[in-house]
């Protein structure tokens, strides 16, 4: 049976239940063992600007993005779309929402941070990627691996 796709709302959140967003990270990948749950209602208020995807009838939060910001740069971070949703086009609706909810605060650049092999998908919706910039990641363990 197909996932229901109709009727996805996006929201800017400042606290969304917990598991729901754990259970984004852990499909996603992102999320390890040794993290505490806690931490996300952090996360989420920390950020700029916290965005959930959610079914409408039923409240099945189905999607997230987040961005950091300044107040006139942005990074999206985040972004995820449970992968029984995946390859409906909810990926580009969250993005395109994100972009225009940046935009409307004010955002004057906006870069993410984005999985190896994903850069068409990104292009789609008008971000480049830039064969004479590249940016590293210091991690102290704490967020997320990247190999």
């Amino acid at each position: 049976m197909k996932p229901e796709t109709n009727n996805i709302v996006f929201s800017p959140v400042t606290r969304w239940e917990t598991n729901s967003i754990l259970n984004l990270y852990k499909d996603a990948g992102w999320w390890k063992d040794e993290y505490d749950p806690d931490e996300i209602p952090r996360i989420i208020v920390s950020s700029y600007l916290f965005i959930v995807g959610f079914l409408e009838k039923s409240d099945k939060t189905i999607a997230m993005g987040r961005i950091l910001s300044d107040g006139f740069n942005g990074i999206i971070q985040d972004m995820c779309v449970l992968s029984d949703y995946r390859r409906k086009g909810i990926g580009i609706k969250l993005l395109d929402f994100l972009v225009s909810s940046a935009i409307n605060r004010g955002l004057r650049q906006i870069t993410l941070v984005a999985e190896p092999g994903t850069i068409q998908f990104y292009k789609k919706s008008g971000f480049i990627a830039h064969e004479k910039q590249i940016f590293y990641l210091y991690s102290t363990g704490m967020i997320h691996e990247i190999i």
